[in-house]
């Protein structure tokens, strides 16, 4: 059922864009998911913010402390897991990788052949991330990216990654 409200969300005032400027292109939460198989409580993006593909895509991620990973980690002094910030920077790797090629078939994954991280900064609640990634490469089923975090203007990671798309069949017998 679809609301009747007709009420609009505040935008700020628009700026003249000059010719040959670009206009971001983002992407709300509902969009993003349709690029990723992932699931709740796997879906750590919360907004593209713009994306070029074949080029390169920014995602937001909003840190809260009411994250379950927060909640152990550290529960003296909470601090973002890493390994968290690998799975969103993959996840946006993800999704421009599909977008710089073409969507997932129903029998097709994406998965991480070799990551290089590097922790600069702790991320905690309150924290806004915006991740960079950037295409590297792209020949065949290979995809290699890197990227940075950011919180504002500190860096806070940086990584270097490449995804493979196989197809499911292809990984022999599943064990689940």
């Amino acid at each position: 059922m679809h609301s009747t409200n007709t009420q609009r969300r505040p935008q700020a005032d628009l700026v003249p864009v000059s010719e040959g400027a670009r206009q971001p292109k983002p992407l709300g939460f509902t969009a993003l998911r349709q690029w990723l198989r992932h699931r709740h409580p796997m879906i750590l993006l919360d907004r593209i913010v713009d994306h070029e593909p074949g080029k390169f895509l920014e995602a937001l991620i909003s840190i809260s402390g009411n994250l379950d990973c927060i909640a152990g980690h550290f529960p003296e002094r909470a601090i973002y897991p890493g390994s968290n910030l690998i799975q969103a920077f993959a996840q946006a790797g993800i999704i421009l990788y599909q977008m710089s090629t073409s969507l997932l078939e129903e029998d097709e994954l994406t998965l991480i052949g070799s990551v290089e991280s590097r922790f600069l900064q702790v991320v905690v609640p309150g924290d806004q991330v915006l991740l960079r990634v950037q295409v590297s490469r792209l020949a065949g089923g290979l995809f290699v990216y890197s990227g940075k975090a950011t919180v504002g203007t500190r860096r806070v990671a940086a990584f270097r990654a490449s995804l493979v798309r196989t197809k499911v069949s292809e990984l022999g017998s599943p064990l689940w």
